[in-house]
């Protein structure tokens, strides 16, 4: 097999190319949608296939594989038992009905890359400073059980694992009972020294589409700040109950979403602002609604303009209370601060890239990722790719096979040069 090498970087060959695809399509058949999308949970039965066909293939590759108690799935690849780790990776699960790309490029990317390096790095009879490894984050997406992030979250301490295990989904199941269920719920704590982390991902935006560039290195990420709000009102009946005297939740809660957007139309470009999940009681169409829950979230870069927000929403939500008749309660706040990444990381990368002849430029992220809780602890760099229309979260996402490929390549290059170079970006 020949061995494909750039100013000495060593870069993925075209079967390397051929097992990413044949993989990616692998993966966009378990959970697939109607519409050309994915559907695959956290934890889910699809999540478990899924998870399944990774560690396969990791195996079949000459990985070592681990699967920790929150069920993050490590894949090494180990030169040299003494040294550190450069890790890459993200995440397999999905929002509902959205798309094939989103985390899901980022471990098989991951995977190939650092098969690909140790076939060719054993070939050359190259000994690296680093040992490498790829990683399947748990439930990143945050949609079947809340926080998200929460396998990195753990992985870095940012999180308890009890807490972790004991998130529960709409139904009453437990974040640890459905890795349980799937067999996914693993033994003690998987220590890594960890020398540097890595993730490729699909921008989320159009900047590199429209600029007609391949990489994106994110510098900065923006905060975010998610509350749960539950408004207490009476059930009753929709018929005769007199409207003066209906207590309705579901009135208190429209109201806060509006005042949801509208913090954001104060600040134009500046924030961003959802309410992406209610939760309504009793949930029928002929009963006032008891209790609703909304999850509301504002992301800027700055944070005092996130404490103001929040300060509005609580005399905003206390008025929509006493004009509705209800209560409310501020069920969880929690505000994750914004964060830039190191520049020596991002350095490399834009070196990387124009070794390779690859268009580049800065990026920032307003999503979150797990490279986020990464940048906590160790030297991080996030890569972007272009997303069509920057469509995302959506069964229409689309990267195109070129970008992918681009992707890659790149993501292989950096690889080779951080694990045979690590002084190159800390």
């Amino acid at each position: 097999m020949s061995t494909s090498c750039t100013h000495d970087l060593l870069t993925p060959d075209a079967a390397d190319h051929a097992r990413f695809e044949a993989l990616f399509a692998e993966s966009s058949a378990i959970g697939a949608t109607p519409a050309g999308g994915l559907h695959r949970l956290a934890a889910s039965v699809e999540d478990g296939q899924v998870r399944d066909l990774f560690c396969d293939w990791l195996r079949a590759h000459d990985f070592e594989v681990h699967i920790d108690p929150v069920g993050n799935i490590f894949g090494l690849m180990t030169f040299d038992p003494h040294a550190p780790y450069v890790v890459c990776g993200s995440h397999l699960d999905s929002q509902p009905s959205a798309g094939r790309f989103d985390g899901v490029y980022g471990v098989l990317a991951g995977a190939v890359a650092v098969s690909s390096l140790g076939r060719q790095m054993r070939e050359r009879g190259e000994k690296p400073a680093c040992n490498l490894a790829v990683v399947n984050w748990t439930n990143e997406e945050g949609a079947r059980f809340q926080p998200s992030l929460i396998g990195s979250g753990v992985f870095t301490g940012a999180l308890s694992l009890e807490h972790a295990w004991n998130s529960c989904d709409g139904d009453g199941i437990s974040l640890r009972q459905a890795l349980q269920d799937i067999g996914y719920l693993g033994g003690g704590p998987v220590s890594l020294d960890i020398a540097g982390y890595v993730e490729i991902h699909v921008e989320q935006s159009t900047a590199l589409e429209s600029r007609k560039l391949s990489i994106g290195v994110v510098r900065e990420t923006w905060a975010a700040l998610k509350q749960r709000i539950r408004f207490d009102g009476e059930q009753n009946h929709t018929g005769p109950t007199p409207m003066a005297a209906r207590r309705d939740a579901m009135l208190a809660a429209a109201h806060a979403i509006v005042a949801v957007r509208a913090e954001a139309d104060l600040h134009g470009l500046q924030m961003h602002s959802s309410v992406g999940r209610v939760e309504i009681w009793p949930n029928s169409p002929n009963v006032v609604p008891s209790r609703v829950s909304l999850l509301a979230e504002h992301r800027s870069r700055d944070t005092e303009l996130l404490r103001a927000a929040a300060e509005r929403l609580n005399a905003t939500l206390h008025e929509i209370a006493d004009r509705t008749q209800t209560r409310f309660h501020i069920e969880s706040s929690v505000l994750r601060p914004p964060g830039v990444l190191p520049d020596g990381f991002a350095e490399l990368a834009h070196a990387v890239a124009t070794e390779l002849g690859l268009p580049i430029t800065d990026s920032a992220t307003v999503a979150g990722h797990d490279a986020i809780s990464m940048n906590s602890k160790y030297p991080v760099c996030l890569l972007f790719i272009p997303s069509r229309n920057g469509l995302s979260h959506n069964e229409a996402e689309y990267t195109s096979d070129e970008d992918m490929h681009n992707g890659l390549k790149m993501l292989t290059a950096l690889l080779h040069r951080a694990c045979t170079a690590p002084d190159s970006f800390r």
